[in-house]
């Protein structure tokens, strides 16, 4: 059984009101990693969604491994250019593809990496490899599109962003926010409760926590709602039915694979992004011990 509750907003004096950082960078442009496999082309209706609709242009990216021939490489992206209206295209030598989109995500064109993941049972082989190693060594956020993920039909569709009071939460509700008045779209700040669990947050009952998250986000230029969902099948049960056909994007946070990929909904975020059918905005957590993305693209990128 799901029970939804509707938070209200927060009176300026509580306590619990959480401070969010200033409004984001938007990405100059959408990159999609491509592989010639129907798998990895998954993820270009969503990347020319999200281009379309904070208007930058998509690009595509191909790794092309030594001592391979790229000339399959280049006729394919230039045709698949032309049929999902992508601005440019690269052929990159190297067998990296993590550091490759890295790289194209940095530098005089920065670029929001957009990337298929599997339908896997476990953890990390959930994700794929690719997936996993670029949310390792990023700092920024990445767009990844589940197997039964596709752009939003309805114009009304809302940004979800998931909490459970984990530290961190507050950057990614402001990012939610401010991705959501980009879109244009209101932002549901939801935070789902499963029995026989206890809270994060010691100061504040989940319904007046997550209240205050949206109380800080009001400024954001976007609608903001809340909602506390009880659900005694758990968190990625009362979670993908609150995202089903309902959401037009999912906004989380993630943590390295040194910390199990566990985000702000907790463990279960893979088998999440398995079972949705909206994309999901993942943004790294934990950054202060990371390189820089685009160091990090630098010093791994193939030559």
């Amino acid at each position: 059984m799901t029970t939804i509750t509707e938070a209200t907003a927060l009176p300026a004096l509580i306590s619990v009101r959480p401070t969010v950082k200033p409004a984001p960078s938007f990405p100059a442009r959408i990159v999609v990693l491509v592989d010639g496999s129907p798998f990895a082309e998954r993820a270009l209706p969503v990347a020319a969604w999200l281009a379309r609709e904070i208007g930058v242009p998509l690009h595509l990216l191909e790794v092309v491994p030594p001592p391979a021939d790229a000339t399959r490489a280049i006729h394919y992206l230039d045709d698949l250019a032309r049929r999902h209206a992508a601005a440019g295209w690269d052929a990159s030598r190297g067998d990296d593809p993590a550091a490759a989109i890295l790289a194209a995500g940095h530098g005089g064109s920065p670029g929001l990496a957009c990337l298929a993941t599997h339908g896997r049972d476990r953890g990390a082989a959930l994700l794929g490899s690719v997936a996993t190693s670029v949310l390792d060594r990023t700092t920024q956020p990445v767009v990844l599109v589940g197997p039964d993920a596709r752009p939003p039909c309805a114009g009304d569709a809302p940004v979800v962003v998931a909490t459970d009071g984990s530290a961190g939460e507050r950057e990614v509700v402001g990012i939610a926010a401010h991705w959501a008045a980009r879109l244009g779209r209101r932002l549901v700040v939801a935070a789902v409760i499963e029995p026989d669990r206890s809270w994060r947050v010691e100061t504040a009952d989940p319904a007046t926590y997550v209240a205050g998250l949206a109380d800080a986000v009001e400024s954001a230029g976007c609608a903001v709602s809340c909602l506390v969902v009880h659900d005694l099948a758990g968190v990625r049960h009362g979670l993908v039915r609150l995202l089903d056909r309902t959401a037009a994007l999912l906004v989380a946070g993630a943590h390295r694979r040194t910390q199990p990929l566990r985000a702000l909904v907790g463990s279960h975020t893979a088998r999440i992004l398995r079972d949705i059918t909206v994309p999901a905005l993942l943004v790294p957590l934990g950054a202060g011990d990371l390189r820089p993305a685009n160091a990090a693209a630098s010093s791994d990128a193939p030559s």
